[in-house]
């Protein structure tokens, strides 16, 4: 079974645009190469899509007498689904976290066209390591309908009224400006951060959990300035980077690296041992939640700054011991 095809990679997919367009300008096919391709693209894929007097084009477009290309085609260019397409669909079908991004018509419809396809994999084959078992209910209504409000809201960046209960079981309520769901694996809950108004003007930026919000509406009302997303977060962002060496052991490196995949860091490679020293920036507030995922490579891997960041990592340690 061929995991990939060339006619789902970039250069057919931007083909297939142009293709559906009645007429273009060359301009205007440069821009969609730009705009799609690879950044290199424009230095030889023009050349297979305009017309070339030595016949060396793709013969998928033609000039007309006004100047304009039209493509050859009379219908638009087909998208098949593979069967392996279809496997992995129905896999993510058991996802109950896709009911939060397509409606319940939307999830049958799929179910029904998919009922004879066997998943590409299940969710019992996975077992997830240092996980908190408490996650969100994904399959609650009420926090379905609140993701999907949140979700249309970030997008449009609308003003929204929410009821709200926080960690130590106080209830307030709050207009705010949702501008980022965040989904945390750690935790298997989502995240929403928003900015806080009164009245008309933000007065500081706030973090919940979608699964201790209470209720939320919309008011109509919508945020028109551009929200400061990276102020945000430079301002969340540690004061000093952790520091740790990965030995080259245990393939320890590269679990490293694709642990920790999202994270601003930077990496040396010793050339003589191959253990790796890096340098990784993280919210202030998700800190607990790295010191573990730091832990949980054991002695493959060494926290060597800051100094108070390293005393915690093993105090935790401790307190671990203690309990064996």
């Amino acid at each position: 079974m061929a995991l990939f095809h060339e006619m789902y990679g970039v250069y057919y997919r931007i083909a297939a645009k142009l293709l559906e367009r009645e007429k273009l300008t060359v301009r205007e096919l440069y821009k969609q190469i730009e705009r799609s391709g690879f950044r290199d693209s424009v230095l030889f894929l023009p050349q297979k899509l305009l017309p070339q007097e030595d016949g060396s084009d793709w013969g998928l477009l033609r000039h007309d007498a006004d100047g304009m290309l039209r493509p050859v085609t009379r219908h638009r260019p087909p998208h098949p689904v593979t069967q392996l397409q279809k496997r992995w669909l129905r896999a993510l079908l058991e996802d109950p976290r896709m009911g939060l991004f397509l409606d319940e018509n939307r999830l049958q419809a799929l179910r029904r066209y998919l009922h004879d396809v066997p998943p590409l994999f299940r969710r019992e084959q996975f077992g997830y390591t240092d996980q908190f078992s408490d996650g969100d209910p994904y399959s609650d209504r009420h926090y379905a309908r609140s993701f999907r409000l949140l979700l249309r809201a970030v997008w449009e960046q609308e003003i929204l009224d929410i009821s709200y209960r926080s960690a130590k079981g106080k209830r307030f309520r709050m207009r705010c400006v949702p501008f980022r769901i965040e989904y945390s694996e750690k935790n298997d809950k989502f995240r929403v951060y928003c900015v806080r108004l009164r009245g008309m003007r933000p007065s500081g930026c706030f973090l919940m959990n979608l699964g201790r919000i209470l209720s939320l509406c919309g008011t109509g009302e919508f945020w028109e300035e551009k929200i400061p997303v990276r102020n945000f977060f430079r301002l969340r962002m540690c004061s000093e980077p952790v520091t740790v060496r990965v030995r080259n052991e245990r393939n320890a490196v590269e679990r490293f690296l694709m642990e920790f995949a999202c994270y601003e860091k930077r990496t040396e490679r010793d050339p003589e041992s191959g253990d790796c020293e890096v340098k990784l920036w993280y919210d202030r507030q998700d800190e607990t939640e790295l010191l573990i995922r730091l832990l949980s490579f054991g002695p493959m891997l060494e926290i060597t700054a800051p100094v108070d960041f390293r005393k915690k990592a093993a105090e935790r340690i401790r307190q671990q011991a203690a309990l064996l």
